[in-house]
């Protein structure tokens, strides 16, 4: 009798993970039918077995945090490119924000229409198709500052839609209880083969 209710924990100890922390009530009242006829080592080692479903909330939360990253995977690899364009619209944005040397060009243009008198309709052409390169630098450095600022708020706001943490130590959390379960099964069948 008590071998067949033993046999019988150890089949019910047998399903799935996810189902044993959803309902343990029935490996729970089996235990407490022959909780009385079991050495108190076993009762003892068997006794978290019952009481298995305290891991509900942490399973189901662990299955849910690794299927939201395996479904996150396109959503990394928008960021990855996102990250990628961005770095490179930067390398743009400081290549025509450094305007020092058109302002270094005009300077000496000046100094040059000061000086040579002779020259002055062409260094004025000069300095005024110098003066247009240096505007129209600072105004698609101001153009890409805000898309810079515009990608930067989207890709934060994706960011933040990012699941944390490490499957590992979520696949650690299933381990425990999956633990406890093969545990108990293991007592009753070293307990059975006595």
């Amino acid at each position: 009798m008590l071998s067949s209710q033993l046999q019988h924990i150890k089949d019910l100890l047998s399903a799935p993970i996810d189902a044993l922390v959803r309902d343990s009530s029935e490996v729970r009242s089996a235990l407490e039918e022959i909780s009385s006829q079991l050495p108190e080592a076993i009762r003892v080692e068997l006794g978290s077995a019952g009481h298995i479903s305290f891991f509900k909330e942490k399973v189901e939360s662990a299955r849910q945090r690794i299927e939201a990253r395996r479904l996150q995977t396109p959503l990394r690899a928008d960021i990855a490119r996102r990250c990628q364009a961005l770095n490179e619209k930067k390398s743009a944005l400081d290549a025509r924000a450094d305007t020092s040397a058109d302002d270094q060009a005009l300077g000496a243009l000046k100094k040059e229409l000061e000086d040579l008198e002779a020259r002055v309709v062409a260094t004025k052409k000069l300095i005024q198709e110098r003066e247009n390169s240096i505007t129209r630098s600072k105004q698609e450095a101001e153009n890409l500052k805000s898309e810079l600022k515009m990608e930067f708020e989207e890709l934060r706001s994706l960011s933040r839609q990012v699941v944390t943490g490490e499957d590992q130590d979520d696949e650690a959390i299933i381990a425990d209880a999956d633990r406890v379960r093969a545990h108990a099964v293991r007592i009753i069948e070293e307990y059975l083969s006595m």
